[in-house]
């Protein structure tokens, strides 16, 4: 017995003997074409049809036929479609999944305070341009990533001032003059503190830093407008005289007001500034005021460092084995915390240590090394 679908669609049942001919369908009375039973059924359902109306049949016709066709399976017959019509919703549903997870969950897990991300098991240090030689071979037992923070790491002499957007320029020693300005020097070279590095030959070289003594930065500093009232129309001694008892001291060898045809600047200058083998070099300008404690020399660091020192983080460094320095150099337990603090920000910071000698405990800007010297304090 041979069953088939007619062409209305009807199963029609007819003897093996009538394969290849034709025979009625009994629900429609039209002849059906009987297929051969060596042939799929997929093949006699497109044979079925006469070729010379399939011509003029209309396209949605034959999409009724075609899929009419897929559904044509015999029991147990394996069909794919079905299957990959599941692969594509299994696609798209691991997709979305994917984006949601990325954009939103991932980050809002980061974001809590018991998330920790895993810790690489080989860490790299972070190739810094201009680094030069690896800080981790320095002497004074520094270690890659320690120093100056930066994306960039700064390349040959870096300059800074406290508060920050000070001028500096740079002249080769040998053709600066003997005192005053050298922003006039011949190829004396000018850039902003904070930001630029210029690449400079080996040699010995003057640093200047201006600024200008209305900057924003230092307006909010105590009596400093009495000190503005008291150096702008006085002498160039009174001048040096009265800002070295209202700022505190660094190792700039002069500190004096310069005056322009519509301003004043304040201006340390720092002379014997080496640089060799390629290796960068640090100037920091402490634009700082000295708040006097009980000791008519001495000065209060908590104050300096709460309200002047900007707060951001600029510096990396070995704390313990700073804090050990500070014990060393008999530093006050309650002055301790805003030293560190200081040396985190600006990597510089005076000190009067109980010898009475002022020290300038400082950060290595490449290596983040800790090291101090005795700076001279021209104050009463």
């Amino acid at each position: 017995m041979i069953e088939f679908k007619a062409e209305c669609g009807h199963t029609v049942r007819a003897k093996d003997s009538d394969a290849g001919n034709v025979v009625r369908c009994s629900y429609c009375g039209r002849n059906a074409n009987v297929p051969q039973t060596d042939r799929d059924d997929l093949s006699f359902l497109f044979n079925e049809v006469d070729q010379s109306s399939a011509v003029a049949e209309s396209p949605r016709k034959r999409k009724w036929q075609w899929s009419r066709a897929k559904r044509a399976h015999k029991p147990g017959e394996f069909n794919p479609f079905p299957v990959i019509v599941r692969m594509c919703y299994a696609a798209l549903l691991f997709s979305i999944v994917y984006v949601v997870s990325v954009r939103f969950i991932i980050p809002m897990i980061k974001g809590q305070p018991w998330f920790k991300s895993p810790e690489p098991t080989n860490p790299q240090p972070v190739q810094r341009r201009g680094q030069g030689p690896s800080p981790s071979s320095a002497p004074s037992g520094g270690g890659k990533g320690l120093g100056l923070i930066a994306d960039v790491r700064p390349v040959g002499l870096y300059v800074a001032s406290t508060p920050p957007g000070a001028q500096a320029y740079i002249a080769e020693e040998s053709k600066a003059p003997a005192s005053g300005r050298i922003m006039f020097t011949a190829n004396v070279q000018s850039f902003k503190a904070n930001a630029d590095s210029p690449r400079l030959p080996d040699g010995k070289y003057v640093v200047e830093v201006a600024l200008a003594w209305n900057d924003p930065g230092l307006s909010n500093y105590r009596n400093y407008v009495n000190l503005r009232r008291a150096i702008e129309h006085a002498s160039d001694e009174a001048r040096k005289q009265a800002l070295e008892e209202y700022f505190v001291p660094d190792d700039a060898a002069a500190f004096f007001v310069a005056e322009t045809e519509d301003q004043l600047y304040l201006v340390r200058q720092y002379r014997g500034v080496v640089l060799r083998g390629g290796q960068g070099k640090g100037v920091r300008a402490l634009f700082l005021p000295r708040i006097p404690l009980g000791d008519p020399k001495a000065f209060s660091v908590e104050p300096m460092v709460r309200d002047c020192v900007p707060a951001t983080k600029n510096y990396e460094f070995d704390e313990q084995n700073v804090r050990n320095e500070l014990m060393y150099y008999e530093v006050t337990p309650s002055d301790q915390p805003f030293v560190l603090q200081a040396l985190n920000r600006i990597g510089v910071i005076p000190y009067m240590t109980a010898d009475r000698k002022v020290r300038l405990f400082s950060i290595g800007i490449y290596d983040g090394a800790f090291t101090q010297r005795v700076v001279r304090d021209k104050a009463p």
